[in-house]
């Protein structure tokens, strides 16, 4: 994760879960990072931008609040625009969806919220019956 070995530009998307939050374990005062964590987290940013295609999209899922993730993606050194949302009921994650070259004019993420429906949402709607009905088993390839 922090020496990718992939050429520059040749996925459409990256998916991260916990890695950065690995990164984070030893980090000391979650308002004041070390410096030697920050360095780490922004060579895994720096892999995952080059290896990213133009347009192409990087999904970070995290225990890492917004208000400690945001300065690190918000790095001037990235085009990417971010978006996230909460997830869970006790512990809450954050899912992120950062898209290259879709940098956010300044001023206007703190209002990217992502609007996606919650788990209980989805939950519901997989246990109730309708979802059974509007599922075409015929179609499905087996």
């Amino acid at each position: 994760m922090l020496d990718l070995p992939f050429g520059d530009q040749c996925f459409d998307v990256v998916i991260e879960k916990g890695t950065m939050d690995v990164l984070f374990v030893d980090s000391g005062d979650p308002w004041n990072p070390r410096p030697a964590t920050v360095a780490k987290v922004m060579l895994m940013l720096q892999g995952v931008h080059r290896v990213l295609k133009p347009d192409g999209i990087f999904i970070s899922i995290t225990f890492g609040q917004p208000h400690f993730r945001r300065p690190l993606f918000d790095s001037p050194e990235f085009t990417w625009s971010v978006e996230w949302n909460t997830f869970g009921d006790g512990f809450h994650y954050f899912f992120y969806i950062l898209k290259k070259g879709q940098r956010s004019i300044d001023g206007e993420r703190p209002g990217n919220k992502l609007q996606v429906p919650s788990i209980n949402m989805l939950h519901e709607e997989l246990e109730s019956e309708d979802y059974l009905f509007r599922t075409n088993i015929d179609e499905m390839d087996f």
